[in-house]
């Protein structure tokens, strides 16, 4: 089982975290909606932790976007295997 530190996270966003292979491979399920597009990324890693960033980017330009909610599946590559290491999960939203 997979040590999650989630409190960087809104309270109604997903907290799924799984390994994938040689434990290298990570997978969250991230949030995006309308014209959202989710991603993630490896903030920092060390003995102890793995902290994990998930970013929604919305266009700077406003448009017409379907209100809906998605959960995509989303992959970051460690240095090394998680182990017994913490995720600790954060959210932010940028415009580009």
């Amino acid at each position: 089982m997979t040590k999650l530190d989630a409190n960087g996270l809104a309270a109604d966003f997903p907290r799924t975290v799984w390994t994938e292979g040689d434990g290298k491979t990570v997978g969250v399920v991230a949030q995006e909606g309308g014209c959202g597009k989710a991603s993630a990324s490896v903030l920092e890693q060390n003995a102890t932790t793995v902290k994990i960033e998930l970013l929604e980017t919305l266009p700077l330009t406003k448009q017409m976007c379907t209100m809906d909610i998605r959960f995509p599946p989303l992959t970051v590559q460690l240095s090394e295997p998680l182990a017994e290491r913490t995720v600790v999960l954060t959210s932010r939203t940028e415009e580009k």
